[in-house]
């Protein structure tokens, strides 16, 4: 018997195969399917059975980036282009698994840095996730909040900026607008058009430009990619300060592809956040140690 968690993300299904001590011991990624409910469970159901290897499932998670009810259907997941879908019943009749767990993805990496990483034993805490889009979750009481009306928080759609760039949800000036990979995306897409430098000199090498892109080069040192991260870690901050001025959060925990910057990210915020908070203070800022597996063995607990 074999438990199976996928991880959907706005570009990447992430899955794994998981032990009893949820360590993955299988990998696989496939890109993902948009505005295709039907080809996304299909997908799915494929990566499942190559994961089993021929062994019996016996719970399947899934993780999703956006709102799900407690019947396991998709209620809105913007990134995804799916609205009102019922994702664990399709997935019941094509796996014929009987335990199938679907979870909002930032509720799932709660529960794994709850469970197993750097929210263990931690009173009151917030997680962000950083990929295509922006989610994040609530520890209160020790326990993960899922909203007054139960259904999760979406704090990468609080308001930073009024009257901003539009949000996929459909408001303008969200977090996820400002502080997501996609907009980091967005400003290395800029460089290219209007600066010189080491962004625009690897993208005409052949790299793709995307977050990574613009962040590989500020490690480097490159002048304007520095510019621009700062510019990022600066809206970032924002958001997280506002998050503590409500919550004064023991730990703030990044998690998603983002955080794999490790603590070139993690160390402006450290400096950042205090000075933008209310109390001239915050918790301690910690990367998610599940890191981008958080979502699979979140999907599982």
């Amino acid at each position: 018997m074999i438990k199976l968690g996928f991880d959907i993300g706005g570009t990447t299904v992430k899955a794994g195969a998981v032990d009893e001590e949820y360590r993955i011991i299988r990998k696989l990624a496939r890109p993902t399917p948009k505005c295709d409910g039907a080809a996304l469970c299909l997908l799915i159901a494929d990566m499942a059975r190559e994961l089993a290897n021929g062994d019996e499932i016996s719970a399947l998670g899934i993780t999703v980036p956006g709102s799900v009810d407690k019947e396991g259907r998709i209620v809105a997941a913007v990134n995804l282009g799916l609205f009102d879908f019922p994702i664990r019943e399709k997935m019941e009749k094509l796996t014929s698994v009987n335990e199938v767990i679907v979870r909002n993805d930032a509720d799932a990496a709660g529960e794994a840095e709850l469970a197993l990483g750097a929210l263990k034993g931690v009173n009151t805490g917030l997680i962000l996730t950083i990929g295509t889009g922006v989610g994040g979750c609530l520890v209160l009481g020790g326990r993960l909040f899922h909203g007054g009306l139960d259904r999760g928080t979406e704090l990468g759609h609080a308001m930073l900026d009024r009257g901003g760039m539009l949000c996929g949800c459909g408001h303008r000036g969200c977090i996820e607008t400002l502080c997501s990979a996609t907009a980091i995306r967005r400003l290395a897409e800029a460089a290219c058009r209007e600066e010189d430098g080491m962004i625009r000199e690897l993208a005409e090498k052949g790299r793709e430009v995307d977050a990574k892109l613009l962040i590989d080069c500020a490690i480097a040192g490159d002048g304007e990619a520095l510019r621009l991260f700062d510019e990022y870690t600066d809206a970032l901050a924002d958001a997280i300060a506002s998050f503590v001025n409500i919550l004064d959060p023991e730990v703030i925990v990044l998690g998603g592809g983002v955080s794999g910057a490790g603590d070139f990210i993690l160390d402006p915020l450290r400096k950042k956040v205090p000075e933008k908070c209310f109390f001239g203070s915050c918790g301690k800022i910690l990367a998610a140690e599940a890191g981008n597996d958080a979502g699979v063995i979140g999907s599982l607990i």
